[in-house]
């Protein structure tokens, strides 16, 4: 059976550093499984309302805005995929507005999981993280990492690699970085094969 990865875009800036090691990874995705099939969401030409709290998921285990905006779509993108790639950039410490909106509307997958118990038979399913940003310490990017196993969590997937490059911030800066998108895409080959890294990078 073929592998279904969705790669989500979270940058507001087309074809920036993320983009670029997200595209990186995709390659890689389909180096090591040619058959894959693959969905990539580019968050910022999406239209996804914020959570507004209502409580609905708490109750049904679903988002009652899912049929007013483009959330309903990647939601199916989610919930047919086993392999996940998050690409984002680090600002004010976490991921970008774009990408916690979407984390934010997966609350559903919570309720359902732990207030419904609802939990759905599945593969075992696999993320990867990729992120960059302008500081020159690696620590700003903890914040985001915690965020995005969370989600990985509520999905039943589990986050095997979080690839971090800094300091990375003018388009363009990541084909500067020698090893970035080689090691973007050996990721992308480990994801699709079912290897696990042997060791995180955190240039």
């Amino acid at each position: 059976m073929s592998l279904h990865i969705v790669a989500v875009a979270g940058s507001p800036r087309r074809h920036g550093n993320t983009e670029e090691l997200l595209d990186a990874a995709l390659r890689g995705c389909r180096e090591a499984a040619s058959d894959a099939t693959v969905a990539k969401l580019v968050l910022n030409e999406l239209n996804i309302r914020p959570c507004q709290n209502c409580g609905y998921c708490d109750r049904k285990g679903e988002c009652v805005f899912d049929k007013d905006d483009d959330m309903g779509s990647v939601r199916s993108a989610l919930d047919a995929a086993d392999r996940f790639i998050l690409a984002s950039p680090i600002f004010f410490a976490n991921v970008s507005a774009q990408l916690k909106t979407m984390i934010d509307r997966c609350q559903a997958y919570w309720a359902r999981k732990y207030l419904l118990k609802k939990r759905a038979p599945s593969p075992p399913r696999r993320a990867l993280f990729l992120s960059c940003g302008g500081f020159k310490r690696d620590r700003w990017s903890d914040c985001a990492r915690r965020v995005v196993e969370t989600w990985a969590m509520c999905l039943d997937a589990t986050l095997d690699e979080f690839l971090f490059y800094h300091p990375l911030d003018a388009k363009g800066d990541v084909k500067k970085h020698p090893a970035a998108l080689r090691e973007a895409f050996e990721a992308g080959m480990r994801l699709a094969q079912n290897r696990p890294a042997e060791t995180e990078k955190t240039p």
